[in-house]
């Protein structure tokens, strides 16, 4: 296990069925079938752990993602959010059909500008 130190960014991908939910595990976390629990280092000091997969359930009013896919990337004290930002933004336009990306439950576009800003802030307001 890597030795985790410092604060957690929650990133949760939605998309729109189980193939596409086990590509987006598979991609963030460089193997083909990740646990929960599995962690990968991404960059400097900051560690991609893999939390669960789960289908939303049916219903008339979702018009949104049918399976969300979480991770957690728990960062040190001197990160930067560019080098974050930039591992997640190319390794998730890798993925064909992403609906929807929350980053720490914000709703944010997949374009390296707006991610790069959230979580500037983050790592920001966490020192």
């Amino acid at each position: 296990m890597i030795e985790r130190v410092g604060r957690m960014i929650s990133v949760e991908v939605g998309v729109a069925d189980e193939a596409a939910g086990t590509n987006v595990a598979s991609l963030m976390m460089g193997e083909s079938s990740p646990s929960p629990g599995s962690e990968r280092a991404i960059t400097d000091g900051s560690v991609l752990t893999y939390l669960r997969a789960f289908r939303v359930s049916e219903s008339a009013e979702r018009a949104g993602p049918a399976i969300w896919v979480n991770f957690g990337i728990t960062y040190d004290k001197n990160a930067e959010a560019g080098p974050i930002a930039g591992w997640l933004y190319s390794t998730l336009t890798k993925q064909d059909g992403l609906q929807v990306l929350r980053v720490d439950t914000s709703k944010t576009p997949l374009e390296m500008a707006a991610m790069t800003t959230l979580i500037r802030d983050k790592v920001k307001r966490s020192f």
